[in-house]
């Protein structure tokens, strides 16, 4: 499972993808980013969360012996004053890949730092997470 924070970054089979350099996850405008939020805090804390996924990443048993691979999409949403909440935003085809992609970063939320600038502000990011059984 390989789970990416930067470009070029793997470990086994489960990517996150980074945070700058990839088009899919480097969405820094709407609906990641609300009016009034600094673009480089989020850009800073979805490179933190990516990191920070690594720990809890997890293939399913499954999916891996079937050979099933796949991305799904988890928005991580931060209201002020409230825990994060991960759901997830795009499946990847496979119950049990979404499962794990959105387990993961909501493991990894509440343990990863927020920017000065975003503490006490709402923002959401979104971060893909790709299953890939060839990595592993």
């Amino acid at each position: 499972m390989a789970l990416t924070a930067g470009a070029g970054e793997r470990s086994a089979g489960v990517a996150v993808a980074p945070a700058v350099g990839v088009v899919a996850a480097a969405r820094v405008a709407a609906p990641d980013v609300a009016i009034g939020i600094d673009a480089d805090g989020v850009r800073q804390y979805r490179l933190a969360l990516a990191r920070e996924s690594r720990r809890y990443k997890r293939y399913p048993e499954r999916a891996l012996l079937a050979g099933i691979g796949g991305t799904a999409e988890v928005r991580v949403e931060h209201e002020t004053g409230a825990a994060p909440v991960a759901r997830l935003a795009r499946s990847s085809g496979d119950e049990s890949l979404d499962a794990a992609a959105v387990s993961m970063l909501r493991q990894a939320a509440p343990h990863t730092s927020l920017p000065e600038s975003l503490r006490g502000r709402s923002f959401a990011v979104s971060l893909p997470v790709v299953f890939d059984v060839s990595a592993e």
